[in-house]
This record gives C-alpha cells, structure tokens and sequence, in this order.
C-alpha cells in the first residue's frame, strides 16, 4: 500500500512540474532578434526566430523549428526533430541584469547545443514571458 502511495505521489509531483514549465520562453534583447520558445504540456516544443532590419528595408524573416521537450530534475532538453538539441538548466530566479534590468524571474539558461551560433541560443537567456515584468518598480 505504501509502495502505491508513494508511486502515484511521484507522477503527480512529475505532473505538476511538467505543466510548472510549460508555456513560452522569450529573449529579452536590444537588437533586431527575437527566441521564442513554446514549451506546450504534452511534451512538444517549438522554437520561433524572427529577425528583421531595424530600418525596415527588409521583410522580416521567420523560421520555425519544432521538436520535443523533456525535463528531468532542474535540466530541460529540446530536441528537435533535424536530430538537434538543446539543454538548459531551469532556473526559478533567471537575472535580469543581461538586459540591464533589477530583479529575476523564472527562465531557462542554456548548458549546451548543438544549433548554430546564428540562431542566438548561446547569446540569450530565456525568461518565462508570463513571469517577466521589464520596467515594473516594486
């Protein structure tokens, strides 16, 4: 019985972890750049880069890579279904000093890819876009 208990506390902690984390992830940057990531409950992934000219003399560009996520313990893995990846250490208090923000909010800091340099991974952190405030004094 108590083997039971504790085995239907486990998946529910996991549960409740897994939808915890789902939602989307933005950079935050000054450039003409912007990550989403798109964590949805049931395990798949999504990644949105959209770059544009800041003079506007350029459409903007769009690309989309879709895949799945997995989370064991404090480490998220993305991976994509081109066979690349991403691990990020899941961190409940990402600083805001990478934009010259005060205070934290939930958010994801990558440990390792395999995706090119010019998809930015490497570059930003990722926030929680329903966690974070920019520019709101406590």
């Amino acid at each position: 019985m108590n083997v039971l208990f504790l085995l239907m506390l486990a998946t529910s902690a996991q549960t409740v972890s897994s939808a915890t984390i789902a939602g989307q992830y933005v950079a935050v940057t000054e450039t003409e750049y912007k990550i989403t990531l798109t964590l949805q409950s049931k395990g798949r992934a999504q990644y949105e880069f959209v770059t544009w000219e800041a003079d506007g003399s350029a459409p903007e560009q769009h690309e989309k890579l879709s895949g799945k996520w997995s989370r064991s313990g404090n480490t998220l893995t993305v991976q994509l279904s081109s066979g690349k990846f991403a691990i990020y250490s899941v961190v409940p208090c990402l600083s805001h000093q990478e934009f010259g923000e005060a205070g934290c909010s939930p958010g994801l800091s990558l440990v390792n890819t395999t995706l090119a340099d010019r998809y930015g991974l490497k570059r930003f952190g990722l926030w929680s876009a329903a966690s974070l405030k920019i520019g709101v004094q406590p």
